[in-house]
């Protein structure tokens, strides 16, 4: 544990408005997640990684693009799955809510169905050098706050830590002498299937430890060889069957954080591609997605109102992830432009169905409270200052950087500029010591679930600056194939897989084999997974593409209808945020799930299960872009309209 430090929320008065800026300044006491900066706008100030710096596909069709991926982190329950947690619940319910896990091992019962586009459209927004969502309208990410309603702790040890008593370390070596055993049977392997027809078929003193094993590896950390049980998440299942708590919830969002920007790195790759072909396999870009990914898109429809579904009315003892159990995706068309839609976006949902969750930090008046290392705190409040802390999180084989002063709004704070942390990512013992640190005699302000936080002005200026101003700070034009039309830029020159004024320094662990993998300790994973610059190895090894131009536009001349050209010329030019008209949209993505249910199970109370040999989740995306880009289109159009018109005009001069 580092020594303590002061309070994490700051409190001044400040010129507030709305973060739309629809409304006049106001003069109020504010609350802000530190750190922030308080000075104005400057040439120091940090330029904002706006993702409309990259360079992303022109066209929203993710089912043409030749990018392959791989869900194996979308897992689904076992058919005998149900029964194993109706009698481990009966027996260890006590326990499991003691180390914090209780909602999350219930919340394996239930079936998301996964919207391609939706995640897609998600990651496009992703900017791995802040791990946040950049949309037009704000910043927002997943934070601590929903992994803790999603039922993972943040409190407790490391995942990393080793066991040190005889009595862990024999439970351990009894779950290992179960593993051997199967590796010897006829399958010669230990997959969930078989792990779990032995354990429910045959007595054993570590069935509990057992259970969790299986629930770890399946729901939590997926990881290669897949469908396996892995030798490290054995000490993580004897502490918690001992009632020792472990923070999940750190280690499972550093793996989100993880996967968001190795999928946005990927999309950021079919940008330099000058064309795609539809039939080369060779030629597809690969990726496999290992952490539960399900809560990216839970985390979105909780927010978007426009992209959500019809929520499940359900019971408020079971887990809020009931509330999506087997509905129906949203069949909304344009994926961008409903996330870059401002009015969309709900801040504080929790906040506002508090009386349905466990987690009830906020009450219907704003509060201080104290918080001090040597005072006994309730631990819903020390896990509220655990997710207002910017700092590392400690995962499996990684180490993310939390920003949550980034997004202060979600916790109902106030938002000013954000200022820099310090990476201690060094070790895994560093980045832990940072995330918990003890906060020592400080008021922490609550507030309130009705609170409406608003931004400062010099915020919004700068937001608006690094957002709509034509250039970054690098002098690179904005890139226009979101929502902003940029019709006489030139084209970026800056790394596409980094935002300017950001060096190409991203970190990224390094991958075993699927073999060494599954024999390694959790102790010899992390020493083995090292820390390093790899960013080459994203792309991996792919062949140049031939360049081929499709012309998206329908011709006006088809129509012979100049006016009604002018007026489209007209309307693209005026628009702000309407995502430019292409040949052919995507409207769905269909979902090549292995994972679909055998019947569909009611909304409440039972979840469908899979067949006991199924796979995790596959989605495969062949894409053919068929767009050049927009200011490309623009000028053809243009150079149709000129010509209609000199056509026509010539035709007036013949007609005299």
């Amino acid at each position: 544990m580092e020594k303590s430090e002061g309070p994490i929320v700051e409190t001044r008065k400040e010129l507030m408005v709305s973060l739309s800026g629809d409304a006049q300044p106001t003069l109020r006491t504010a609350h802000f997640i530190k750190p922030s900066i308080t000075s104005s706008i400057d040439e120091n100030t940090p330029k904002h990684p706006s993702h409309y710096n990259f360079s992303l596909p022109s066209n929203f069709e993710p089912k043409k693009w030749p990018l392959r991926i791989t869900f194996h982190g979308w897992r689904y329950a076992q058919r005998r799955w149900k029964e194993w947690v109706d009698k481990m619940a009966a027996l260890h319910e006590a326990t499991w809510r003691k180390v914090g896990i209780y909602q999350a091992v219930m919340s394996s019962l239930y079936q998301i169905g996964r919207d391609d586009d939706f995640l897609i459209g998600l990651a496009e927004k992703w900017c791995f050098e802040t791990n946040t969502f950049i949309f037009p309208w704000g910043e927002a990410t997943i934070t601590l706050e929903d992994i803790l309603v999603a039922g993972y702790s943040v409190l407790g040890s490391p995942v990393f830590t080793p066991l040190e008593t005889e009595e862990l370390k024999e439970a351990e070596h009894k779950l290992m002498e179960i593993r051997e055993l199967l590796r010897r049977s006829k399958s010669k392997k230990v997959d969930h299937s078989s792990w779990i027809k032995y354990l429910m078929e045959n007595n054993s003193e570590v069935e509990h430890e057992a259970f969790l094993s299986l629930w770890l590896s399946r729901f939590v950390f997926p990881s290669v060889p897949n469908m396996s049980i892995p030798k490290h998440v054995f000490p993580l299942a004897v502490c918690l069957a001992r009632g020792i708590k472990i923070a999940l919830g750190p280690a499972l969002l550093a793996s989100i954080y993880r996967d968001l920007r190795l999928l946005k790195k990927k999309i950021l790759a079919l940008s330099n591609l000058v064309s795609f072909e539809d039939d080369n396999d060779d030629q597809k870009l690969e990726l496999t997605i290992w952490s539960p990914f399900h809560i990216v898109q839970v985390w979105a429809w909780e927010r978007f109102p426009k992209l959500q579904p019809k929520p499940n009315v359900t019971d408020l003892e079971v887990p809020r992830l009931a509330r999506w159990h087997n509905v129906n995706s949203s069949t909304l068309r344009n994926v961008r432009l409903a996330l870059d839609s401002e009015g969309s976006f709900q801040w504080r949902p929790y906040a506002t169905a508090v009386e349905s969750l466990c987690y009830k930090i906020y009450g219907d008046e704003e509060k201080w409270v104290l918080v001090d290392v040597d005072v006994d705190v309730d631990e819903e409040l020390k896990s509220f200052t655990r997710c207002l802390r910017a700092c590392e999180l400690v995962g499996i084989g990684c180490v993310e950087q939390y920003s949550p002063h980034r997004v202060a709004m979600q916790f109902g704070m106030d938002q000013d500029l954000p200022g820099p942390v310090k990476r201690r990512n060094e070790t895994q013992e560093l980045s832990w010591k940072r995330f918990d640190k003890q906060i020592k005699n400080a008021m922490l302000y609550i507030p309130s679930r009705h609170c409406k936080p608003d931004v400062t002005l010099r915020y919004l200026e700068w937001w608006k600056q690094s957002v709509f101003g034509g250039k970054d700070g690098s002098g690179n034009p904005k890139s226009s194939d979101i929502s902003v039309p940029c019709f006489e830029g030139k084209k970026s020159d800056h790394d596409p897989l980094y935002p300017p004024g950001f060096p190409p320094k991203c970190q990224h662990v390094e991958g075993l084999d699927s073999d060494e993998e599954d024999d390694l300790t959790l102790k010899e994973l992390f020493t083995r997974n090292k820390l390093k610059s790899v960013d080459h190895r994203i792309y991996g090894d792919r062949k140049s593409l031939p360049a081929t131009a499709h012309n998206l536009l329908s011709s006006a001349a088809e129509n012979n209808d100049v006016a009604n050209a002018d007026a489209e010329m007209k309307l693209k030019e005026n628009s702000f945020q309407k995502e430019p008209r292409s040949g052919k949209q995507s409207t769905t993505t269909e979902i090549s799930s292995k994972n679909k249910l055998d019947s569909p199970s009611p909304v409440l109370h039972r979840a469908g299960f899979l067949k006991d040999d199924e796979r995790g989740s596959r989605s495969r995306f062949d894409i053919h872009t068929d767009g050049l880009e927009l200011e490309a289109r623009i000028d053809k159009l243009r150079k149709e309209i000129d010509g209609l018109k000199a056509a026509k005009f010539s035709q007036k001069k013949v007609d005299i």
